[in-house]
């Protein structure tokens, strides 16, 4: 692998999906071009300027250092590791296939270009990857979303069109069927207009709540999911199991196991990936809770996506790759030179 260092500044588009929205926009011709003329045939269909067209996902992991806030980003493909920066106190990390969004323990959120991201059009989907770049840090209690602000403050959601309670928030998830929130009694799924009958420039809100009984204790915390899907992961907040979260349904399902310290979720009907606190990796029936494999590998989060996961082992200094469906080989290790304390994929 081989590591190199850049430090550039970005400017983050006022949208949370900045990269997929803003790659939808194809580019016209200019006036007086025909269909068929040569800079017409030359402008590939999503074209972003600056960004390079390619044949596969880009995917690549944007890691921070709890400790020492350093962040780097390991291109999946090439196998290269780049420097950005850094951050403040690190706590906790997110992504929406572009982007890494690290907040600080004051609540700001350092924003983190990956340079890496997937236009889906349906029927077939556009690969892109441009310069990583280090962004903008964003005050505490914003949440960009679709050209505009989605802010949480004092127990309450507000967007336009939207202002919902949200008591004791936690969790967030960007997923193609809206955002979602956690809450101490559910989850809060804010929808743009172009996915409902919301009037253009406008958001709908659904509350998602906790099957009856559910204490608060027992909530889910920190929210995990392949890109894409919408079944949502997340370990109890008592640790004492692991939740799963159908978006589009509402439904919430809870395992109980208190060895479990992270999970991840591949959607669509697949496993459920945990780590333990004995050092084990596992994978499990999404439904029943049944065990399907199980391997040795410590590790501190899991992220996935439609082929591979990826193990962050904090201690080690390392990130295993996974084929969670081949009894979870270990693919490749890549070794670091920090902590990866917080882990996201994006390109995806």
């Amino acid at each position: 692998m081989r590591l190199r260092n850049v430090m550039l500044a970005a400017t983050l588009p006022a949208l949370l999906l900045a990269g997929c929205a803003s790659a939808e926009k194809e580019s016209e011709p200019a006036s007086g071009a025909g269909a068929g003329s040569e800079e017409a045939e030359s402008t590939p269909h999503g074209y972003v300027e600056g960004a390079e067209e390619a044949a596969e996902p880009q995917s690549r992991l944007v890691l921070a250092d709890g400790d020492t806030g350093e962040i780097r980003v390991l291109d999946l493909i090439t196998e290269e590791i780049t420097e950005v920066g850094h951050t403040q106190q690190p706590t906790a990390i997110r992504g929406d296939g572009r982007y890494g969004y690290l907040t600080s323990a004051d609540g700001s959120v350092q924003v983190v270009d990956s340079g890496a991201w997937t236009v889906d059009h349906g029927d077939h989907s556009h690969y892109y990857r441009a310069t990583i770049a280090l962004g903008e840090t964003l005050p505490a209690g914003t949440l960009p979303y679709k050209d505009a602000e989605v802010t949480v403050t004092d127990g309450t959601v507000r967007a336009p069109g939207v202002d919902e309670p949200c008591a004791a928030p936690e969790g967030t998830a960007v997923t193609r069927a809206g955002l979602v929130l956690g809450c101490a009694d559910g989850a809060l799924l804010i929808t743009a207009a172009e996915e409902t009958d919301a009037e253009e420039g406008q958001f709908t809100a659904e509350r998602l709540p906790y099957p009856d009984g559910t204490a608060e204790d027992a909530r889910a915390g920190e929210f995990r999911h392949r890109a894409g899907s919408t079944t949502l992961a997340a370990t109890a907040v008592n640790g004492e199991g692991f939740w799963t979260l159908d978006v589009l349904t509402g439904q919430w399902e809870f395992t109980a196991d208190d060895s479990v310290v992270a999970v991840n979720a591949v959607g669509n009907g697949g496993v459920v990936l945990a780590l333990t606190d004995s050092g084990e990796l596992l994978s499990l029936d999404p439904d029943s809770g049944e065990e399907i494999a199980r391997t040795e590998l410590p590790g501190d989060s899991i992220e996935v996506d439609s082929s591979r996961a990826y193990v962050s082992d904090v201690a080690g200094q390392k990130i295993h790759e996974i084929d969670y469906a081949d009894d979870l080989r270990i693919a490749r290790t890549f070794d670091l030179d920090i902590a990866p304390s917080h882990m996201v994929e994006t390109g995806r």
